[in-house]
């Protein structure tokens, strides 16, 4: 297919590349900022375009991945194609692009990108479409991208988002404040990252629900009144150790 990639972020340069690698042609790249479309059309062999009016007409899909705050505005300036186009968010409702072709969908990656990785991580992809050959059409193009691709309307997307921002996100705020804890408290983060990749390998092959250790499920209150103290003076994360030992006694005294 001949693909135009709208937006340089994250998500449009690794699912560029992806798109690439699965034997796809891509024609251009657009950006308002056209260093970073230059930049970007460089990697996936494509020509960098700024200028809407610019887009490729004859190009069998178009690509729109741009943050979910700017799709209301963006796609107001796009002409009609006959191009196939989708968009990439799992927030952002599919009748968005209703305006701009008569084939639309929404090609969501159910996964964390950061463009300078080497290597594009696998990924789930949620697709929807308006009619159900279009969906047919956008589930064979998936199809050549990941192993994992299943449909989902504008509410189950919204679902799997939230989820994605919770074990994702959430959690590597948590990260972030620990990190930070213990250098202040002079200890190496370092050492708490095998306990880290254990947890995750548990996962994924148990139910998390099964797997909970620690003084909350404990009711250890010795252990947790110690804790307190020593995090005393660092209110913000106290605050969440009490909201995630409540919670964590909660979830599991009520099963």
């Amino acid at each position: 297919m001949d693909i135009i990639i709208i937006g340089t972020g994250n998500v449009a340069t690794m699912l560029g590349r992806k798109i690439l690698s699965a034997g796809h042609r891509i024609v251009q790249v657009f950006s308002r900022n056209h260093g970073h479309a230059a930049n970007l059309a460089n990697v996936l062999h494509a020509k960098p375009i700024s200028v809407i009016d610019d887009l490729e007409r004859s190009a069998s899909l178009i690509i729109i991945s741009i943050p979910d705050s700017a799709y209301e505005s963006f796609v107001q300036k796009l002409p009609h194609t006959d191009s196939f186009v989708t968009h990439t968010a799992g927030a952002v409702p599919l009748h968005i692009l209703g305006n701009i072709s008569n084939r639309y969908g929404v090609l969501y990656p159910l996964q964390s990108f950061r463009k300078e990785l080497e290597t594009v991580p696998a990924f789930p992809l949620l697709i929807d479409a308006n009619k159900p050959l279009n969906l047919q059409e956008l589930n064979t193009f998936a199809t050549s991208l990941s192993n994992t691709v299943i449909t989902a309307d504008d509410e189950t997307r919204l679902k799997y988002h939230a989820g994605a921002v919770i074990v994702n996100n959430f959690t590597n705020h948590l990260f972030t404040l620990a990190e930070d804890w213990c250098k202040k408290e002079g200890i190496a983060f370092s050492l708490l990252q095998p306990l880290i990749q254990e947890t995750f390998n548990r996962i994924a092959r148990y139910s998390p629900a099964g797997l909970q250790t620690g003084p909350a499920v404990r009711n250890d209150t010795q252990t947790i009144d110690k804790h307190r103290q020593i995090l005393d003076q660092y209110p913000g994360l106290l605050q969440l150790y009490d909201a995630f030992t409540t919670n964590i006694q909660q979830f599991h005294n009520n099963k």
